[in-house]
């Protein structure tokens, strides 16, 4: 079956959470989801974009460490939203909510090492570590955005 749900004009609403940042067509992606909606549908996103230039360390960090490419800027983001066919577009940025958040995350994270290791092992603590880690180096480095 490489249908969802019962085609074009299926659904109220669509909610994504931290989803879109994986893949890089943009304006591909928002058309089809323009597509499920019904009339006055509505669509809730929370994504990474890009604040400003990313360095060639943060690029590479976004490309292996956090699986994204191709991250837009706020005016692109908007743009393809517009061009999809989306209004009442509302950009609320969330990096300076994020970075603390994920801030806090890193340091909680390290503050139960031991019981993390205990309960879910060495390997996998280390594989988040690193991960949650890029993230806060990413946030910190002031060039990835949060939005809402």
């Amino acid at each position: 079956v490489n249908k969802l749900g019962d085609g074009p004009s299926t659904f109220d609403g669509l909610v994504s959470f931290l989803v879109f940042l994986h893949i890089p067509d943009k304006l591909s992606l928002l058309n089809n989801c323009a597509k499920m909606l019904k009339t006055g549908g509505a669509i809730f996103v929370e994504d990474y974009y890009r604040r400003s230039s990313f360095t060639d360390a943060e690029l590479k960090s976004l490309s292996t460490d956090v699986f994204c490419q191709d991250l837009p800027t706020q005016e692109e983001y908007m743009s393809a939203l517009e061009t999809a066919g989306f209004d009442n577009i509302q950009f609320i940025d969330k990096t300076k909510e994020w970075t603390a958040f994920v801030t806090g995350r890193l340091a909680n994270f390290e503050d139960n090492k031991e019981t993390l290791i205990s309960s879910h092992g060495e390997p996998t603590y280390t594989s988040l570590h690193y991960f949650y880690k890029s993230v806060v180096t990413l946030f910190a480095g002031g060039n990835l955005g949060g939005v809402r």
